[in-house]
């Protein structure tokens, strides 16, 4: 579905769950919270700064987030938290901002501590990883969860916004090991004061195979323009890579990236390295589907305790969401819709149903091929 101005509000949202206001916390409360951040409570580095875990005079345990220096990326790194924070509807897969502190020689926020740490640090940071990995049961519900917290930040009454940054280490997990989607530092509100419709044209990347690589692609959609580019590398869809202007199906596309590194217990670095004679990622996984392959790119310290169909209906779904045709990406709603019936409920639904090819004919992979901030949580 295509966005279309006419039809996309920027009205109030009209949430029956509203936010409460983030509290403004003082620089005294948050030393005593964290023992003046002491080392003992250093949780990791991101790009707005240190993350410290601490606890709050109520009990309740946080993490602050302290900027290294108050700087103007600094500045607008914390204001776009903050706005975001105070914006975003409460949802059990979106990571709702306690407070924040504000000084001449401080910038703090403060988030409830995920006590599981983030999910790229269970794939490939957590020290029992090899011998306690993440089961395929948990591994399902993180992606449906990821799903229905990003489809709330993208369509949550009349507020839309872009996340920017999916990626493992910004899903935490929560105590019950579900996602949670965090770091909004780079996160837009769309509004009629940035966001415009048109058409994105972008040369396709990689070049598609047979085709003239100097033909523009093009599709209409509503999109911010970014003079500067932000988000993860090997996370970026290529039509915002090349054209600087920005729409919902640039998470779409992070969200693929995010599902092979769940699955493949891997990242996405190294699974680009590993389809180097490849055209592309989306081409080396479509390659080892029509061979009945997939197995050799799922974790192997499941070590076979998953369920092979629903192992290739997510391969599906994740090369649905990165397809080289941004108009042909799901919308996140659709997505959970998907995993709910076809996934956690073992639908026996035909794959086909989620390949929407351009009269491609192939059996399997049916349609064509396509073309980092520290985690809000503790070890355990």
């Amino acid at each position: 579905m295509v966005f279309n101005l006419r039809t996309f509000s920027f009205a109030e949202s009209v949430e029956d769950d509203p936010p409460p206001p983030p509290k403004s916390f003082s620089l005294k409360e948050l030393r005593r919270a964290t023992d003046n951040f002491s080392g003992e409570n250093f949780l990791g580095e991101g790009g707005l700064g240190k993350v410290y875990r601490g606890r709050l005079a109520d009990g309740s345990l946080v993490a602050v987030k302290r900027a290294c220096t108050v700087r103007q990326w600094s500045k607008e790194q914390f204001e776009a938290e903050v706005q975001v924070g105070s914006t975003v509807s409460t949802h059990p897969n979106v990571l709702c901002l306690r407070g924040f502190c504000r000084t001449k020689k401080e910038l703090l926020l403060v988030y409830p501590l995920m006590i599981n740490n983030s999910l790229s640090y269970n794939l490939t940071g957590r020290p029992d990883r090899l011998s306690r990995p993440l089961d395929w049961t948990t591994r399902k519900r993180i992606a449906l969860g990821a799903a229905r917290g990003l489809a709330h930040l993208h369509n949550q009454g009349n507020i839309k916004i872009m996340h920017r940054a999916i990626n493992a280490s910004n899903i935490l997990l929560n105590v019950h090991f579900e996602a949670v989607i965090g770091d909004c530092a780079i996160a837009v509100i769309m509004d009629e004061n940035n966001a415009e419709e048109g058409t994105i044209e972008w040369y396709p990347w990689p070049a598609d195979s047979g085709s003239d690589s100097q033909s523009y692609h093009r599709y209409e959609d509503v999109y911010v323009n970014n003079t500067t580019f932000c988000g993860t590398p090997g996370f970026l869809a290529p039509e915002y890579v090349d054209s600087g202007k920005c729409t919902l199906k640039n998470d779409v596309f992070a969200y693929e990236r995010m599902l092979l590194e769940l699955m493949s217990g891997t990242k996405i670095s190294e699974l680009i390295s590993l389809s180097y004679e490849h055209l592309s990622l989306e081409d080396w996984i479509g390659d080892l589907m029509n061979k009945n392959e997939l197995g050799r790119v799922i974790d192997p310290n499941l070590q076979g305790n998953y369920r092979e169909e629903e192992a290739e209906r997510l391969a599906l779904l994740a090369l649905l969401c990165s397809h080289k045709n941004p108009s042909i990406r799901p919308e996140m709603t659709k997505v959970v819709r998907m995993l709910e019936s076809q996934v956690l409920q073992r639908d026996p639904s035909t794959r086909s149903s989620w390949s929407q090819s351009d009269g491609d004919s192939t059996p399997y992979y049916s349609f064509p091929p396509s073309p980092s901030p520290s985690p809000l949580g503790i070890a355990p």
